[in-house]
């Protein structure tokens, strides 16, 4: 007797230990711990949502009552109010609903994510306690089977209702997107009836067509203009490259003092003689020197065009003689020249570039303008008789 009941006694210290299905299910049960409490979390949440969302529409219908509806015409008076301020509160108010849809759509798919999480979990448990149940045949396993499947049913209404909730909050979504998208339009015919009615009460209401025949026909030959003077900026700019490389040349001679051969200094003499005037071609031929029969080049006769060009293009030793001191002067004069031809062109292409800019910024805001049904309210007499002043101006 005392064998078996010592038998006894080991077999209930054998059994006090936790089994891996009894951890699971504390596992279980504290998850579901959580779930509920996320859950009384998201109820909260809904109802401060539906608790703005009526204060919103309590808004909504104290502007109706104030402003009228949209689809009336505007109130004349103080009643309604200026149309900016409204503009303003319905921006406003369409940021918050835009803010909110967006916090709801990243609840819905963070509560998307848990679902599949726990979806996972029970699928995995499930399997874990049928493999469970077909080993252990005993009474405890069929009762700890028992406790599972009530845990699981739990979990499984718990899921339910998670579910119900993420449907709502998609429901209650896609009515904030509903509202966002009313207020957007509300927002749209405010501003387009705002425009209109100071379009109105300017010129006398209705726009003129011939008017924006004309407005069009200044945009075209704006263009035109412009597209004139890129031409011309293109060109200067290109002339100023060419002076800006022979004045480098000039300046690299005049350095060096490169000493040209005989036929490039009779050249020279002979291209300054044509240049002069008949005074000049009358007292040169005492500079020349006699002419003599050769055979052959000389000088440089066989050289290439480049070659050529470049002896043109740098001055020789005769520039710079005593006897031929004019060149040296109609040299000064010609650098000078160039340096105001390319302050010119500088300047002329800043004037461009900024009438290029005026240009395009008035061509926008009339397309916006057209676009709107807002440009006879917007422009003014005064406005178009400054802006053709300034465009004048520049360029003038």
């Amino acid at each position: 007797m005392k064998r078996k009941g010592s038998k006894d006694v080991q077999k209930v210290d054998r059994k006090t230990p936790q089994t891996p299905i009894e951890e699971e299910n504390e596992d279980l049960k504290c998850q579901l711990a959580l779930i509920k409490e996320e859950a009384i979390l998201m109820r909260k949440k809904m109802a401060k949502i539906d608790k703005e969302k009526d204060r919103l529409e309590q808004e909504l219908q104290k502007y109706r009552s104030f402003y009228g509806d949209v689809d009336s015409p505007l109130p004349k008076g103080e009643a309604g109010g200026p149309p900016t301020t409204r503009e303003s509160e319905l921006k406003l108010r369409l940021r918050l609903v835009e803010e909110e849809a967006n916090i709801l759509g990243r609840k819905i798919v963070e509560l998307e994510v848990e679902n599949r999480g726990l979806k996972a979990e029970l699928d995995d448990m499930r399997e874990d306690s049928l493999a469970a149940a077909g080993v252990d045949s005993s009474g405890t396993g069929g009762q700890q089977c028992r406790e599972q499947g009530e845990a699981l049913s739990e979990l499984r209404q718990q899921l339910q209702l998670v579910e119900d909730e993420a449907e709502l909050l998609r429901r209650n979504l896609a009515d904030v997107e509903e509202e966002n998208k009313k207020v957007t339009s509300e927002l749209n015919k405010l501003k387009y009836k705002a425009g209109s009615h100071e379009a109105g009460s300017r010129h006398g209401g209705g726009a003129d067509p011939a008017k924006m025949e004309a407005v069009q026909e200044e945009l075209k030959a704006a263009r035109l203009q412009i597209n004139e003077l890129s031409g011309k900026v293109m060109q200067l700019q290109y002339e100023n490259r060419v002076l800006l490389s022979n004045m480098q040349r000039y300046d690299l001679a005049s350095h060096l003092g490169i000493r040209a051969s005989p036929r490039d200094s009779d050249a020279e003499s002979d291209c300054g003689r044509d240049d002069d005037t008949p005074s000049c071609s009358a007292s040169s031929p005492r500079l020349l020197p006699p002419h003599r029969k050769r055979e052959g080049p000389i000088g440089g006769e066989s050289d290439s065009d480049e070659v050529r060009n470049i002896r043109c293009l740098t001055p020789t030793r005769s520039l710079y003689s005593p006897v031929d001191s004019r060149f040296l002067s109609r040299s000064l004069k010609d650098r000078q020249h160039m340096i105001d031809i390319r302050i010119e062109a500088e300047r002329l292409g800043r004037t461009i570039d900024r009438l290029i800019a005026d240009t395009s910024t008035i061509i926008a805001e009339a397309r916006v303008y057209v676009t709107n049904g807002e440009l006879f309210g917007r422009l003014d007499e005064d406005d178009e008789g400054a802006e053709s002043e300034s465009m004048s101006s520049c360029i003038g």
